[in-house]
C-alpha cells in the first residue's frame, strides 16, 4: 500500500524546505518508498476532514490503510521502525539514535 501524506498547497516558507513534510519525503526517499502527496490549503487544514487526521490543523499527516499519523516526528519514526536502515538494529543504539532525533525535533 502507498502511504499519502499531506503538505502545503502553498508553502509559507516560499519552498526553502522548512515546512515539516519535507522531513517525511526525505525518510520516505531514504528508505524507497513510493508515496503520494495531497496538497492542502490553509483553509482546507482546518475543516473537519483534515482535522481529523491532525487535530492541530497542520501537516504533515500521514495515510496509509487504516492507520492515520500526525506530527513528523512520529512519522518518521514509524518509518524507520517499519523499515530497515534508517536505525541501527542493537538495542542501545538504537535508543541512542532516537534520543537524538527527539533532540533534532525538539530544538531544531
Amino acid at each position: 500500500m502507498i502511504p499519502t501524506i499531506t503538505a502545503f498547497q502553498r508553502s509559507p516558507d516560499g519552498g526553502r524546505g522548512l515546512a515539516r513534510d519535507m522531513q517525511v519525503r526525505w525518510a520516505l526517499e531514504e528508505v524507497g518508498q513510493a508515496y503520494d502527496v495531497r496538497l492542502v490549503s490553509f483553509t482546507a487544514m482546518k475543516q473537519p476532514a483534515h482535522l481529523a487526521l491532525n487535530p492541530f490543523g497542520s501537516i504533515p499527516t500521514y495515510e496509509e490503510g487504516d492507520l492515520a499519523l500526525f506530527e513528523s516526528g512520529a512519522i518518521v519514526l514509524h518509518i524507520a521502525v517499519r523499515h530497515a536502515g534508517l536505525l541501527p538494529d542493537d538495542a542501545n543504539a538504537r535508543a541512542r539514535a532516537v534520543a537524538w532525533m527527539f533532540a533534532a525535533y525538539s530544538t531544531v
